[in-house]
């Protein structure tokens, strides 16, 4: 392709920044007049020290002949001079030239990676040749900048010859475009140099998926035909050889242990080498909560037998951490709530956690509010890797409009990572409580059996765009003071859809049941039966303001059913808007009877973007005016809603 040649200045077609060049004015500091009295000056603009006084300003035209929008914007976002016209200017003459030449192979690496493989690139200072232009030559205040690109036509990818691609398997089974065709280098195709580049890291991921870590493009050849406007391109693929892990090394770690931190890795000396099996391993490092960085570099080459050594380069976290947080709810009062954690008691990331929440802050009366205190420790690499154990003790007090319920729970249980997206867990729970409601004042012994599954393919945690969150949960109970025996079991699911390619739109929907078998709803703790209504439920209506009543009073019931629609737009970089449906009740059966109608609400958010997620703010109108006793309920927090 010619870069250089010819130059002229641009005569007709198409200019960009012709305010500028037109008044050149424009990209001066803009001075107030400045007068001398008694040899006092006044009105005199300070120099900014952060312009060199022998800096050398310009005004930039670029005109790209014949070219459609993409062509031209390309252009425009590979000029130097073009994206930094109204940053600080270059400190010298010399400099300014330095930059001037640069946009030739700017410039011309923008063409190629549109397929343009014939054109020019012309450019004038002042209407001469930069060339021509002594590094310490004295230009005027406005240097005149004029580029000419004539692309020429857009080539297409002629013969197309790949050595030692892999055969397709089911390695590549989770990759959309798993072959350099299904990416654009095909014959007929525009002959993009992206296309190329993305091809042989394609073919090197592929052959490193099945086991050969060293693989590599040994010959690549690209010809432009000009004649034809085709490009040939011929690539040449070295697997290598099949590795298997070896041993894995650590740099780094302070108070953590070494060969621990290596085996929470899960990766196993001797095993198939995979590029998965590494991610993993750095993603269940991240989630101890340790390590402020976690990197595992692969060996260049292979040590003996065919392993693969790799080097885990850590670098440790403070031990102790504290946070908070604040919510509010119109209809279900503000909340507080604060931890502080130690995140290494004995070198194996074992980490301590106590909290405390007040909640349903709506009046004064301290007697009136919602208390939690808790206690958390957990183990986590307890049988394999990916497998947690974890104890709490809870204290809670909780006072919703219906009863007033003093609990304390003890609970110990495991968890096990299948996948990264599937997890299992079991434990034991022993629930003490004391309940007062309208019907009069009832002690429990619960002890259940947990059992939870769960599979979460979320994007974000935060603020999702894609995927699924999936919970399902089973637990046999037998309540000691009345000598029932049964079954809790429950189940969500909330799913995302993103509608645009930069996921700006995302249809959201949430759905959620569960049932009570084995005992009547008189003889369950209260803090155990179904409710409905408040921020993370039926929205717009209060607080487990939802569900059978007795005596015109919420009793809670034996089951419920609730669900939500959202549909989240983001309307800039800082910030989005919502609008939702909820609906949901709670029933006395062990099923929905839906003979008791679900209550529906409605409303709309905004969304501010921060680094933590986004902060909500959520206002809903309950549908029932008469059932919620409220008008509107406004609910503020960080994170969306589900």
């Amino acid at each position: 392709m010619q870069v250089k040649g010819k130059r002229r200045p641009p005569t007709t077609a198409r200019f960009v920044a012709v305010a500028a060049s037109l008044l050149p004015i424009s990209l001066l500091p803009q001075k107030a007049a400045a007068f001398e009295l008694f040899g006092h000056r006044f009105f005199e603009a300070a120099p900014d020290p952060d312009i060199s006084p022998d800096a050398q300003r310009y005004t930039v035209a670029i005109d790209t002949v014949g070219a459609d929008d993409e062509l031209h914007a390309a252009v425009l976002a590979a000029s130097a001079l073009w994206t930094g016209r109204d940053d600080t200017p270059p400190p010298s003459t010399a400099a300014f030239l330095s930059r001037v030449n640069a946009e030739y192979g700017r410039i011309t690496a923008a063409l190629y990676r549109l397929g343009r493989y014939g054109g020019t690139v012309e450019i004038t200072v002042d209407g001469r040749d930069p060339d021509a232009i002594a590094p310490d030559a004295v230009l005027p205040q406005l240097a005149k900048v004029a580029m000419r690109v004539t692309p020429g036509p857009l080539f297409r990818f002629g013969k197309v010859e790949i050595t030692g691609a892999p055969p397709l398997g089911p390695e590549d089974a989770d990759f959309k475009k798993s072959t350099p065709a299904e990416i654009g280098l095909a014959t007929g195709e525009p002959a993009r140099a992206g296309a190329v580049t993305e091809s042989e890291k394609l073919l090197i991921d592929a052959w490193r998926r099945r086991g050969h870590p060293l693989a590599s493009v040994v010959k690549r050849d690209t010809i432009a035909q000009h004649d034809s406007s085709t490009l040939d391109v011929a690539i040449t693929v070295d697997p290598g050889p099949a590795a298997t892990f070896g041993p894995v090394a650590v740099t780094g770690t302070q108070r953590m242990d070494a060969g621990y931190t290596a085996w929470m890795t899960g990766i196993e000396p001797g095993t198939p080498y995979s590029p998965a099996a590494i991610e993993r391993g750095q993603k269940n490092l991240r989630r101890l909560q340790v390590f402020s960085s976690q990197r595992i570099e692969e060996a260049k080459t292979l040590g003996p037998n065919g392993q693969l050594p790799l080097t885990l380069n850590v670098a440790e976290r403070p031990l102790h951490v504290f946070g908070g947080g604040v919510s509010y709810a119109t209809e279900d009062g503000a909340g507080l709530e604060a931890y502080w954690q130690h995140r290494n008691l004995f070198g194996h990331a074992e980490s301590l956690k106590l909290s405390g929440a007040v909640n349903g802050i709506a009046g004064v009366n301290p007697k009136d509010f919602n208390y939690d205190l808790g206690a958390t420790f957990t183990r986590p690499g307890i049988i394999t890797p990916f497998t947690d154990l974890t104890a709490s003790l809870e204290a809670k007090r909780e006072t919703p409009d219906t009863y007033t319920e003093t609990a304390i729970t003890a609970k110990v249980g495991l968890s096990h990572a299948i996948t990264e997206q599937l997890a299992v867990s079991l434990g034991l729970g022993v629930t003490a409580s004391r309940d007062k409601d309208a019907q009069g004042t009832d002690k429990f012994l619960l002890a259940g059996l947990p059992l939870g599954l769960t599979y979460d393919s979320r994007d974000d945690k935060t603020d999702p765009h894609d995927g699924f969150n999936i919970k399902a949960g089973l637990e046999p109970f037998y309540e000691a003071n009345f000598g029932n025996t049964g079954v809790i079991a429950d189940a969500s699911i909330a799913s995302y859809l993103p509608l645009d390619h930069d996921g700006r739109f995302v249809l959201a929907g949430r759905l959620a049941a569960g049932s009570i078998l084995g005992a009547p709803i008189d003889e369950m703790p209260n803090g155990r039966l179904y409710y409905a209504g408040g921020g993370s439920s039926v929205r717009g209506y209060a607080y487990r303001s939802l569900g059978p009543k007795e005596n015109g009073v919420v009793v809670g019931g034996l089951s419920h059913l609730e669900g939500s629609v959202e549909l989240r737009a983001k309307v800039t970089n800082s910030f989005g808007v919502v609008g939702f449906v909820d609906a949901g009740n709670a029933f006395a059966s062990s099923y929905p009877d839906f003979s008791e109608s679900l209550r529906f609400a409605a409303g709309a958010g905004i969304r501010y973007y921060t680094g933590l997620g986004p902060v909500r703010l959520d206002v809903a109108l309950p549908l029932d005016s008469k059932q919620s006793g409220s008008t509107v309920g406004v609910y503020i927090g960080l994170g969306q809603s589900f």
